[in-house]
């Protein structure tokens, strides 16, 4: 291929300088441009050097200015401003030559997040009403997030994608979550695709939301009806972003620092008997992850974990969570004469 990973490149249509970040395929490219990260075809860039080779004479000698001339550039017309359009998921279509025919191996799955707002999300791939993939991860304003790919066979086994958005920074006048379905249609994503070969383009786009919902006023008390009490809510089996949604209202300011934390399940819910397993490793993880930031906050140096040994399900997606906090300086799982192999303790930098 003409370029390799790493290297420079100039996007011809608005001459931006940026970097080979991924090779896609034959014809495509993925590149990096101030700091945000897209797909072109290998048509739409070129080397820098050979435009400045060729632009070189081009350029005419400026005229000189009498000293008092100058004229002053109104620099605000050329700043980059901030929008807020939305969140949005991107599909790449990756092809393959079947033959004489190109045909499309898998879909790459990306999440533009073009608001003001850093957000932790939930996300979930369901195949045939069965959890596919999960993932748990935090998305930064004006960023992009890489998902997963998707085999185009995989559309016979009727995709959902479920999506449970949370403000990294809560704000009094939006809502605490926003959650959002999308269902592939494999009818409709047949004509997308050949309307995307048809005007060469690179990807398709399908609007999550448009702006953060803002939150809804609690209704006031008739004279006739006294004001209730919130009713208390209580966790079932049903859908796993609606779980996460009804953990993360649960007030943290009745949390404190501890030196050890147990995550097994009948210390951190009264009425976890019923629950599925997928619900009650919602409810352990968030608890990890508060009392975790929590300890971080406080500059604690260590902090113990206890998740038990089971079949290593929580342990495994704790010590993912710690390898990702820079504030961590290692953890170590061994065998302990109080907790056996059923503990990770954690060491702060």
């Amino acid at each position: 291929m003409k370029y390799q990973i790493g290297d420079r490149i100039l996007l011809l249509s608005s001459k931006e300088e940026g970097t080979v970040v991924e090779l896609v395929n034959d014809n495509m490219v993925m590149i990096e441009i101030k700091g945000t990260s897209f797909p072109v075809y290998l048509d739409q860039i070129d080397f820098p050097y050979f435009h400045r080779f060729t632009q070189q004479k081009l350029v005419k000698e400026k005229p000189r200015l009498i000293p008092g001339d100058e004229i002053k550039v109104d620099r605000s017309k050329y700043e980059v401003f901030k929008t807020d359009k939305g969140m949005f998921l991107s599909v790449l279509p990756v092809y393959q030559m079947d033959g004489l025919d190109e045909t499309v191996k898998l879909m790459k799955f990306h999440l533009f997040n073009d608001t003001p707002h850093a957000m932790r999300f939930y996300f979930q791939i369901w195949l045939n009403n069965q959890l596919d993939l999960e993932i748990k991860n935090e998305i930064q304003p004006y960023n992009h997030f890489y998902l997963a790919d998707l085999l185009f066979e995989s559309l016979n086994d009727n995709p959902r994608f479920e999506f449970t958005f949370f403000l990294k920074e809560p704000q009094p006048k939006l809502a605490t979550s926003v959650k959002k379905t999308w269902r592939i249609k494999a009818k409709q994503m047949f004509v997308q695709l050949e309307q995307l070969r048809t005007k060469a383009e690179a990807t398709i786009t399908y609007p999550l939301f448009d702006k953060f919902p803002e939150r809804e006023p609690a209704p006031e008390p008739t004279p006739e009806q006294p004001k209730k009490k919130a009713p208390v809510t209580t966790i079932g089996s049903g859908n796993f972003a609606s779980l996460l949604s009804k953990i993360q209202l649960q007030p943290e300011t009745t949390l404190t620092p501890k030196q050890e934390v147990d995550l097994h399940i009948e210390a951190l819910e009264k009425n976890w008997k019923g629950l599925s397993n997928i619900a009650i490793l919602a409810i352990q993880l968030n608890a990890f992850q508060r009392y975790l930031e929590l300890a971080i906050s406080h500059h604690q140096h260590n902090l113990v974990v206890i998740h038990g040994v089971g079949k290593g399900k929580l342990r495994d997606e704790i010590h993912q969570l710690l390898r990702q906090t820079p504030e961590v300086a290692n953890f170590v799982n061994q065998y302990h004469a109080k907790y056996g192999y059923g503990a990770t303790e954690i060491t702060f930098r």
